[in-house]
C-alpha cells in the first residue's frame, strides 16, 4: 500500500463553480534505521505511559481509575502525582481528547466532547489565577507547561481532571484499549520510501498532537535517532498525487526565571547545568530588570529542547518557590522579634 492511497484530499467549492484543494497532513517518522524504529513499536516497554498489561487488575484500575466514582477525584490526584513531566504534558493531551459515548433517548449513539469542555474551564479558571498570570509574564502564554508543575491537588483545582475525575480516566471501550496495544504495521501505520507514515484516520490517538507526543515517546524510550515529517498529498494539474515531505522545524521557547538577586540567578544557573549535564548550544544569560530597590534578574536558558526544557522547569518552579517560604520565614522572625506577632 502506498502513501497516495492513505493520504486523502479536502476539496471545497467556492462560489458554486471554482474549486480549489487544501492539503492536509499525516505524520511521519524518517528512522536512521527502519528495522530498529519497527522493533521499536512492536515493544510495548517502549510506550511510557501507555506500556500496561490490560489482563492485570491493578494496570486496567491505573488506566480507568476505580469503578466507584467518588473514588476517582483521589485516584486522579494520586496518578498526576506519579507521571514524570512529559507524561504530564501526554496526559493533557489525553485529556482535551476525550469523548464520553452515549446514547440519546431514541437509542442514537452520541459523543460528548467531555475533555473540550474540561480543557475550556480550566483555561477560564487559568486567565483569573494570580499564580499562573504571574508565571505567565516571565514563561509567556503555555497553560500545559505551567500545568504540569502543579501537583494533583492544585490541578485538580483548576478542573483540568473533570468533575470528580470524570475526564482524567477514559471509560473502558474497545478504541480506548487500544491505545494500550502496539500500533499495528498495515493497520496503524506503513512503511514506504524509508520513512513510517502514521495517517490520522488509522490512529487511536487524537488530535495529531498527541498522537506525535506518543511516537516521541517511544523512540525516545528506545534510544534511537529520528526526524519528524509532514506528509502532504497535493493536486498537481494533471491530477496525477504529488507526495512530499516538509520537515518539523521545533520552536522551543526560551526558559526564564526571575528572581532578586544575582546571587540566586547563578545558583539556579548552576542547578540546571547540573541537571541538563553538557549540552551543546546551551546559553545561560542573565538579565537585569528595573532599577534601585525593584531591580531583578532574570536567568534566560536557551539553545534546549523542549524534553530539557520540560526537565528544568520543575527546577525553577520549586526554586523561586523556596525563595519565597524563605522570605516569608524571614519576615516572620523579623515580626517576632519586633514583638508584633509571637
Amino acid at each position: 500500500m502506498k502513501l497516495t492511497d492513505l493520504l486523502k484530499e479536502i476539496e471545497d467549492e467556492q462560489g458554486g463553480e471554482q474549486k480549489s484543494m487544501r492539503v492536509q497532513y499525516d505524520i511521519a517518522i524518517q528512522p536512521k534505521s527502519i528495522d530498529d524504529a519497527l522493533a521499536a513499536l512492536n515493544d510495548i516497554k517502549n510506550y511510557g505511559i501507555y506500556s500496561k498489561n490490560l489482563a492485570n487488575q491493578a494496570d486496567r484500575i491505573k488506566i480507568f481509575g476505580p469503578s466507584i466514582p467518588a473514588q476517582k477525584s483521589n485516584a486522579a490526584q494520586n496518578d498526576w502525582n506519579s507521571l514524570s513531566p512529559k507524561e504530564r504534558l501526554l496526559k493533557i493531551e489525553e485529556i482535551k481528547s476525550r469523548i464520553e459515548r452515549k446514547s440519546d433517548f431514541k437509542g442514537n449513539v452520541i459523543y460528548d466532547k467531555v475533555g473540550e469542555k474540561a480543557w475550556n474551564n480550566t483555561l477560564d479558571l487559568l486567565s483569573k489565577n494570580k499564580d499562573y498570570l504571574s508565571w505567565k509574564e516571565e514563561n509567556k502564554d503555555n497553560p500545559e507547561e505551567y500545568l504540569i508543575t502543579l501537583n494533583g491537588k492544585q490541578a485538580n483545582n483548576l478542573a483540568l481532571f473533570g468533575s470528580r475525575g470524570r475526564v482524567y480516566f477514559p471509560q473502558k471501550l474497545g478504541d480506548e484499549e487500544a491505545k494500550y496495544k502496539p500500533l499495528q504495521q498495515d493497520v496503524h501505520y506503513i512503511v514506504d520510501s524509508g520513512m513510517i507514515l502514521f495517517p490520522q484516520d488509522k490512529s487511536p490517538f487524537h488530535p495529531k498532537s498527541y498522537l506525535k507526543k506518543v511516537l516521541k515517546t517511544i523512540m525516545d524510550n528506545a534510544g534511537l535517532e529520528y526526524k519528524f515529517a509532514d506528509v502532504e498529498k497535493e493536486g498537481a494539474e494533471d491530477d496525477t498525487p504529488v507526495v512530499s515531505t516538509r520537515p518539523e522545524k521545533p520552536t522551543v521557547p526560551p526558559l526564564s526565571t526571575t528572581v532578586n538577586t544575582a546571587d540566586q540567578a547563578d545558583k539556579l544557573r548552576k542547578m540546571f547545568q547540573k541537571r541538563l549535564g553538557d549540552v551543546p548550544g546551551a546559553k545561560y544569560e542573565v538579565e537585569s530588570t528595573g532599577t534601585g530597590a525593584e531591580r531583578k534578574y532574570k536567568l534566560v536558558v536557551t539553545g534546549i529542547s523542549s524534553d530539557q526544557r520540560a526537565k528544568l522547569q520543575p527546577l525553577a518552579f520549586d526554586f523561586k518557590q523556596n525563595l519565597k517560604e524563605s522570605l516569608d520565614f524571614e519576615r516572620r522572625q523579623m515580626l517576632v522579634r519586633a514583638g508584633i506577632i509571637k
